[in-house]
């Protein structure tokens, strides 16, 4: 897929693609159809895939276009356009395959007006690098003229009701006793009514935090029957064949701030054309959401206290060492098709499926898979009571570890092989993550019971401090390991260990944003609305890594004898605080500067004394002593300055002065 961030104040006017040269991979190839996709509350068998007769008797090339596009979204009011690339064409009759190694992408755009999000944060514009295929465009973002928020900032906001809110006081004192600025607010400061308060107004508040105060993450606390989500219309085909759609809650809806989300005025919110003048809805954040589904104090209570201790975890325990994955037997066509199959491209570096992520590092984690796949006497036809068991993964959990993957079958009140009611035999101590790519076991909205989520992170003192789960369906494709689930699966872990986006609701969401190319493939929107995050958006994993290599920016030339300030700046991945040392091309260092927020940059300023070319450096480290490597250098051109030949005169007059008095006074 293509990101193309656009000029600033403009939309796009027109697009034209063009191809060079154009490549024969070869002829006779004959393409397997795309296997059926099977949603993962399904053991079933499978049969094999059929070829769709008229696309392989056709003569032309397929899909036949270069590009479809997806959508132009907004990221603090930066305006990215997002394509779908098809450098790949293939002609059925004859089974030619077609590569175009260069793909040019030309963007016509006309003015438009300024957007209200814009942020000058440097920061901002760090993750911008990281989003889009063509940053020389940020230059046409003037900082000096983006919008500013007020200087009463901070950066979580805990939505509550006016019970839960001295209960959530713990958790603000221990965000601000690490540097994360911390608010709780409740419905009544939305609305005199609080049980009046719907999805839209705590939309339009959130955007009026985001606007006054720069907030970055909402942590809803409260269950969907107190503060109520958002639910969105989502359908889709399983490759073509069978439609789904239903309507699911989707919570990170309050922190997509641009535009409307049902310009049509419907009953079926999110759909591809409720945005503005009829495009997509707003799926870049500007906030990121999570939930505490609580129900009552002790609910709270649980949820905090694991909150806090993940917090405040010795960043040497040996505990975050331990991660699990465990992987059901899925189904079967033509040959098994396992969770351990899919959950295998989450660990190291995977370029299966034509894409690379970068996955747990084994190198440095103790990861134990309880695979049905490899389950001693393991058998297909009895595959519920042959594979490991809820006991076997019990047993690890209470031994204490830090990560929890899951791909299988599950529900509402089902998942990882155990009903709600087994989450009661935890005894962990230490809390963990969990993600699973199971159905509907984060369907927060049933009203016959609280799904397992809500049991794993707030029923009990033990379990998960946090997790990703499926609000509905979570879908694979039945003989291929590129399936809508572990899509997002694999760039959720390639965000913390790959792109080292180690805060919880950052990650979840950049998963969705590195995955937006492909929307409109089968149940990919389906999938990017319904992960939800039960837990604090704000947290970060523990993962042991040193800040990010430094920014720095400031003069380039200047004279000698003058004094040159520098800025730099970098994101630590657990968002502790940082120390800044900047190295001055001339044999001098500053001391360590600091400490400073994670994303809040420092300024020290140098005066040279010699004429030359100098490389300015700045590397920063965490207070746990873990280093960056040094920036990239910064090249600057000092001349002598205009008064160094009056300052030697001045020099040599005053000690020839010297002289005369001395001789004098002998």
């Amino acid at each position: 897929g293509a990101y193309i961030l656009l000029p600033k104040n403009s939309e796009v006017k027109d697009i034209e693609v063009s191809h060079g040269k154009i490549i024969s991979l070869g002829k006779g190839v004959n393409l397997e159809p795309v296997g059926d996709l099977v949603t993962a509350s399904q053991n079933i068998r499978i049969k094999p895939s059929i070829s769709t007769k008229e696309i392989y008797a056709l003569s032309e090339a397929y899909p036949g276009e270069l590009y479809s596009k997806v959508g132009t979204y907004y990221f603090r009011g930066y305006a990215i356009l997002v394509l779908t690339l098809y450098p790949v064409q293939y002609i059925p009759s004859t089974g030619e395959l077609l590569y175009y190694p260069e793909i040019t992408v030309n963007v016509k755009t006309s003015q438009t007006n300024d957007n209200q999000f814009y942020r000058e944060a440097e920061k901002y514009r760090l993750e911008i690098l990281n989003k889009v295929d063509n940053p020389e465009i940020l230059d046409t973002y003037d900082e000096n003229k983006l919008l500013k928020a007020n200087q009463d900032q901070y950066d979580l906001l805990i939505l509550t009701t006016n019970e839960f809110k001295n209960s959530f006081e713990p958790l603000k004192n221990a965000h601000e006793d690490k540097g994360l600025a911390t608010e709780i607010k409740t419905l009544s400061d939305i609305s005199l009514i609080p049980g009046s308060v719907t999805p839209e107004d705590i939309r339009d508040f959130v955007r009026e935090e985001y606007t006054e105060h720069n907030i970055e993450y909402l942590l809803i606390g409260g269950d969907e029957d107190t503060i109520p989500t958002k639910m969105l219309y989502v359908s889709g085909y399983d490759e073509d064949t069978w439609f789904y759609d239903t309507i699911l809650p989707v919570d990170q809806y309050y922190g997509y701030l641009d535009g409307p989300f049902n310009s049509d005025g419907d009953n079926q919110w999110g759909e591809p054309n409720d945005g503005e003048n009829g495009g997509d809805v707003d799926l870049f954040a500007e906030v990121y959401v999570g939930r505490a589904c609580v129900d009552n104090t002790q609910d709270v209570n649980n949820f905090v206290q694991k909150t806090v201790a993940y917090l405040n975890m010795d960043t040497g325990d040996e505990y975050l060492s331990k991660v699990v994955l465990a992987g059901e037997f899925l189904g079967e066509y033509e040959t098994l098709n396992f969770g351990g199959d899919l959950n295998d491209a989450l660990v190291d570096v995977s370029d299966r499926d034509g894409f690379t992520t970068v996955g747990i590092p084994s190198d440095k984690y103790d990861i134990t898979k309880i695979y049905d796949r490899d389950w001693p006497g393991f058998d297909s036809n009895n595959s519920w009571e042959t594979g490991w068991s809820a006991t076997d993964l019990l047993q690890l959990v209470n031994k204490n570890i830090h990560m929890l993957h899951h791909d299988g079958h599950s529900n509402y009140v089902y998942n990882m092989k155990m009903s709600n009611d087994y989450i009661n035999k935890f005894t962990n101590t230490k809390p963990f993550f969990a993600y699973s790519t199971g159905c509907m076991a984060g369907g927060f909205d049933y009203s016959d019971d609280d799904c397992f989520a809500e049991y794993m992170t707030v029923k009990t003192s033990s379990g998960a401090f946090a997790g990703i789960w499926n609000a509905r369906y979570g879908f694979f494709w039945a003989d291929q390991t590129d399936g809508d689930g572990s899509m997002y699966a694999r760039q959720f872990y390639d965000a913390v260990f790959g792109e080292k986006i180690t805060a919880l609701g950052k990650a979840n969401q950049d998963s969705k944003e590195d995955n937006l190319h492909l929307l409109q493939r089968s149940m990919m929107r389906w999938t990017y609305y319904q992960l939800n995050l039960f837990g604090d958006p704000s947290v970060a994993f523990h993962i042991s890594e040193p800040p990010e290599k430094p920014t720095i920016n400031g003069p380039s030339s200047g004279n000698t004898g003058e004094t040159y300030p520098y800025t730099a700046v970098t994101t630590e991945p657990n968002g502790e605080q940082i120390y800044y040392k900047f190295s001055w091309g001339d044999g001098t260092e500053s001391d360590w500067l600091g400490p400073f927020n994670s994303g809040e940059g420092v300024e020290e300023s140098h005066i040279w004394s010699s004429r030359g070319t100098f490389k300015i450096k700045v590397k920063a480290k965490d207070i746990n002593g873990e280093e960056s490597g040094w920036s990239d250098p910064l090249p600057v051109s000092i001349a002598k300055g205009r008064n160094v030949r009056g300052q030697l005169l001045l020099e040599i007059i005053s000690q020839i002065l010297l002289k005369i008095r001395n001789r004098l006074n002998g």
